[in-house]
């Protein structure tokens, strides 16, 4: 038997205002494992390309 656990890395962009929200990316992600089991990361900040 497999002890997998997926991973769900969710971003939003402070930048855009037409950012997808973060719940529904989680949402739309745990749909998409069909119950598997999973830890979800959390990203609300600004694009890596700009260090400033």
């Amino acid at each position: 038997m497999e002890n997998r656990i997926d991973a769900i890395y969710a971003r939003q962009s402070v930048d855009r205002k037409d950012s997808i929200s973060i719940e529904s990316q989680i949402e739309f992600c745990k749909y998409e494992l069909r119950g598997g089991n999973f830890k979800d990361y959390k990203d609300k900040g600004f694009s890596g390309k700009n260090t400033d």
